[in-house]
């Protein structure tokens, strides 16, 4: 089978499962609007139709060179992720048949946008079926249809095994036994994810304990903010930027550390959080609609309010659940719910299924 994704290559998600479809022998190409040059490792071959400009408005004149590659490679299915932008070119393309995958704030947050909403309503109609990775997004894309749209719950997935392993290998050399608690973030450095909130419930949990250390996994728009914030609150002894850091080095973090924390305001079912889970980090994360499919609180992770002294009382919390409990309920959770291998498996058959019994329309 021939597939061709419509994504964004520098995203994790397009080269996971690009990379998996490659893996089982599909002829696997993805056209993206920059970010061509982030390693495929040759399993999939790339087309770059250059960054968009502007960043928004920019992919509308994308859309020619899009369905000139699209009509060339003459791929049995496409499949979009991103119901917006990515959704659009592949819309536009007129190859059939569609799949398509939102993730979280394209339609949570985009259908607050009537431009966003009409783009997604016309996209989700072409499509053969929509995946998403929550009850949540499922309702709203059926709201924002209105129409009848095959749309699945399907979590995208991850290595379980191999992180499991991972865990294993790194909780054999345990920490110092004066070694601070470690609590990790690993989120886009972006306003959406509310590293602010996180500081500041940090500053608070300064003056009730000091047996913890902070570091910050990522880079985005918001890092100097941030570093300016956490000088602020006197902070630079306990807080460290690390960076973007390659996905081994953030799984190794994990791993070894005692808390995984993220405060996003919206959120699909987020890939971070089931790495976390896996790794053995207890998770504190937003009390929002997609993190409670996952974490009942008190039990396997913490639910916080976004805000400093709800971060704050909620870090506390965690710091007091037994870490190795709460590792394997939530590593049995993630390998019976959550496993890559099962998971594309599933929508490998599905793909394979509409095109064998649709047929390619092509242009």
């Amino acid at each position: 089978m021939r597939i061709a994704f419509v994504a964004h290559q520098g995203s994790i998600h397009t080269r996971r499962w690009s990379s998996f479809f490659a893996d089982r022998g599909h002829d696997v190409h993805v056209i993206t609007c920059g970010d061509g040059d982030v390693a495929a490792d040759g399993a999939y071959e790339v087309h770059d139709l250059g960054a968009p400009s502007p960043p928004k408005a920019g992919y509308l004149r994308r859309v020619p060179a899009a369905r000139a590659v699209l009509r060339r490679l003459r791929p049995d299915v496409v499949h979009a992720h991103y119901a917006t932008s990515y959704g659009l070119l592949a819309l536009a393309s007129g190859v059939r048949p569609l799949v398509v995958t939102a993730h979280g704030s394209d339609v949570l947050l985009g259908r607050a946008n009537p431009i966003y909403a009409q783009v997604m309503r016309r996209v989700f109609r072409a499509a053969s079926f929509v995946t998403v990775p929550s009850e949540e997004m499922r309702d709203a894309v059926v709201e924002l249809t209105g129409h009848p749209v095959d749309v699945q719950v399907f979590q995208y997935g991850i290595e379980s095994r191999r992180l499991a392993a991972l865990a294993h290998q790194v909780r054999q050399m345990p920490p110092a036994p004066t070694a601070p608690r470690s609590i990790v973030t690993a989120r886009p450095l972006r306003p959406l994810y509310r590293l602010d909130v996180l500081l500041d419930g940090l500053a608070l949990l300064e003056s009730v304990r000091s047996d913890w250390s902070c570091t910050v996994l990522g880079d985005g728009e918001e890092r100097a903010n941030a570093e300016a914030q956490v000088r602020s609150l006197g902070l630079d002894d306990r807080v460290t930027f690390a960076g973007q850091r390659s996905a081994l080095e953030v799984e190794t973090a994990l791993a070894g550390a005692d808390i995984y924390v993220s405060l996003a305001e919206s959120d699909g079912a987020s890939i971070a959080l089931l790495e976390a889970m896996a790794l053995g980090a207890v998770p504190v994360v937003s009390d929002i609609t997609a993190n409670r499919a996952w974490i009942r609180d008190g039990e396997n992770g913490v639910l916080s309010q976004i805000d400093a002294a709800s971060a704050c009382e909620s870090l506390v919390r965690a710091l007091t659940l037994d870490r190795a409990s709460v590792a394997a309920l939530n590593r049995s959770l993630v390998a019976e719910h959550a496993d890559r291998d099962r998971n594309l498996g599933a929508l490998e058959q599905r793909m394979l299924a509409i095109v064998t019994d649709g047929g390619v329309k092509h242009p």
